[in-house]
C-alpha cells in the first residue's frame, strides 16, 4: 500500500478513506490505475453496463449493415468506433409472438430488458422479473457499496427497468436533480450546496484544494486523468447553470436548443458517473412505452412527430432516417466519452457494455419480430465486436436477411448480458434457456 499525505494527516492509500477524509464525493475523482476497484475484473477495472431504449423501430434497410461489418447509414455516428460494435441481427420477443401479440410493439417496454410479459388487457402489459439493470445493479451491490448501485434516466417519458414482482422503476428526467444526485448532494448539505449555488460558487472550488494537492502526488498518467475529470465537472456545471437548463425541461422536444442541451448534459454525467464508479449499471429510456407523445425534431427539419413519420412505412423514411441517425449520435456521445478514458490498456468503454434496444422491427408494422439491437464494447473482452452476427433463421440470408421473424428469443441476449457481467446465468427471464454464444469473443 502506498502512503498518501494529505492536506490534514497521512493515510494508507484507499480512493474511498480519502475522499470521506476531505469530504468530497467520489464524483470528483476517476477510477486511477494505482488502486484496483474493488469487485472488479482481472485488468482492475471494473465491468459496466448500459441499457439505452426507444421506439418506432428503425429502416431495416438504412439500419442493418450488408457486408459483416457494424457500419450502414443510421450507425454511421458510431463509425469511428465501428471495431467495437456488435449489430445482434435477428432477436425476437417471442413470448409475444406465441401469445398472438406480435403487433403490440408499442407496449414492449415492460419486456425489453426483462425477458417476462404479462398481458393486462388490450395492448396493455407489464413485467413479472425484473430487468438486467436492475439484477446487475443487485449483483454488484452485494459486493461493493457504490454511491448509486442502479442510475434510471429518463429523457421524456417512463423507464423501461423494472424491480422484481412487475414494479416499475422511476427514473431522473431533470438535469439538475440529476447532477445534485450524482456529483453534488454527496458533497456538502443541500442547505450548504443552495447557499453555493446562490453565491455562483462552483461545487469543485469546495474540494479543490485538496484535490489538487492529492493529484500532484499521483502519477503522471493518474494526475492528467483527475486534472481532466476536475475539468470535465467545472465545465459540466456550468453547463447546467446556463440560462438555457434554469428553466424546467420542457415536455416535448422542441425547436430550441433546450432539449439538445437536456441530453448532451444527461450523457454527460452518466459517462462521468460511470468512468468514477459511482454507478456501474444505468437504463436510459427516451419518451413513453405507446408511443403517442407529440415528440417532434424540427432541429432536423421535421416538424411531424417521431411516431407519425415512423407510421408513414417507406414514405416516410427520409425523416426517419434523419431521426435514427440522430439518436445514435447521442448513443455515440456516450460511447466515445467512455472511450476517451483510458483504463490500463484499454478504456472505459472496453470494460462496458451499451446495449440498444427498440420497441418493435420497423415503425409502420408494430411487429416484435427481427428487432434491432446493438451492443458497444466488448465488456472487458467478453464479446467479438466489429461486426454483424445474422441469428436463427436470419444467419443464411443475404439480400433482405432482415425480414421475418428469427424464431430466437431476445431472452437468450439477456442471458449473454449477464454472463458478459459475470453473473452465470443459463437463461433470463421467462420460457427459453440459452446465450448467444455466436457474440463471444
Amino acid at each position: 500500500m502506498t502512503l498518501i499525505k494529505t492536506d490534514k494527516n497521512q493515510l494508507r492509500f484507499s480512493r474511498r478513506a480519502m475522499l470521506a477524509g476531505i469530504g468530497a464525493s467520489a464524483a470528483l475523482l476517476p477510477l486511477i490505475d494505482a488502486e484496483r476497484a474493488q469487485a472488479a475484473g482481472a485488468n482492475g477495472f471494473p465491468k459496466r453496463l448500459v441499457t439505452m431504449t426507444w421506439g418506432h423501430g428503425v429502416c431495416q434497410n438504412a439500419f442493418y449493415p450488408t457486408d459483416g461489418t457494424a457500419n450502414s447509414q443510421v450507425l454511421k455516428p458510431l463509425e469511428s468506433l465501428s471495431s467495437k460494435v456488435l449489430v445482434a441481427a435477428g432477436l425476437d420477443y417471442k413470448m409475444m409472438i406465441e401469445q398472438d401479440k406480435k403487433y403490440d410493439g408499442h407496449f414492449t417496454y415492460p419486456v425489453i430488458w426483462t425477458g417476462t410479459y404479462k398481458n393486462t388487457g388490450g395492448q396493455n402489459c407489464t413485467a413479472t422479473g425484473p430487468s438486467i439493470d436492475q439484477v446487475v445493479a443487485d449483483a454488484v451491490a452485494k459486493q461493493v457499496t457504490l454511491q448509486q448501485p442502479l442510475l434510471v434516466i429518463t429523457i421524456d417519458g417512463e423507464s423501461a427497468s423494472w424491480r422484481p414482482g412487475g414494479q416499475r422503476n422511476t427514473g431522473e428526467g431533470d438535469t439538475k436533480r440529476l447532477f445534485d444526485k450524482l456529483f453534488a448532494s454527496a458533497t456538502m448539505p443541500s442547505a450548504d450546496l443552495e447557499k453555493i449555488r446562490e453565491k455562483r460558487k462552483s461545487v469543485l472550488d469546495f474540494v479543490g484544494k485538496e484535490l489538487t494537492g492529492f493529484s500532484q502526488r499521483m502519477g503522471t498518467d493518474d494526475k492528467a486523468k483527475i486534472d481532466s475529470h476536475l475539468e470535465s465537472i467545472r465545465q459540466l456545471e456550468k453547463q447546467l447553470s446556463a440560462s438555457a437548463m434554469a428553466c424546467m425541461p420542457p415536455t416535448v422536444m422542441t425547436g430550441s436548443k433546450v432539449f439538445q442541451d437536456k441530453v448532451a448534459a444527461m450523457l454527460d454525467m452518466t459517462a462521468m458517473a460511470l468512468r468514477c464508479d459511482i454507478t456501474r449499471a444505468v437504463s436510459i429510456c427516451w419518451a413513453d412505452d405507446g408511443g403517442y407523445r407529440p415528440i417532434t425534431l424540427p432541429w432536423l427539419g421535421i416538424n411531424s412527430s417521431f411516431h407519425d413519420i415512423a407510421h408513414l412505412g417507406k414514405d416516410g423514411y427520409p425523416d426517419k432516417i434523419k431521426a435514427d441517425v440522430w439518436m445514435y449520435e447521442q448513443v455515440a456521445r456516450l460511447a466515445k466519452n467512455l472511450d476517451s478514458a483510458v483504463e490500463g490498456t484499454g478504456t472505459a468503454l472496453d470494460n462496458s457494455v451499451i446495449a440498444v434496444g427498440n420497441d418493435m422491427s420497423e415503425g409502420s408494422a408494430h411487429y416484435v419480430g427481427g428487432l434491432p439491437y446493438v451492443l458497444i464494447g466488448s465488456c472487458g473482452g467478453y464479446f467479438k465486436t466489429g461486426r454483424t452476427v445474422k441469428l436463427g433463421n436470419w444467419a443464411n440470408k443475404n439480400n433482405e436477411y432482415w425480414n421475418g421473424d428469427s424464431n430466437v428469443p431476445h431472452n437468450k441476449l439477456l442471458a449473454t448480458l449477464s454472463n458478459a457481467m459475470d453473473i452465470p446465468a443459463t437463461s433470463f427471464g421467462e420460457g427459453y434457456a440459452g446465450t448467444l454464444d455466436e457474440l463471444k469473443a
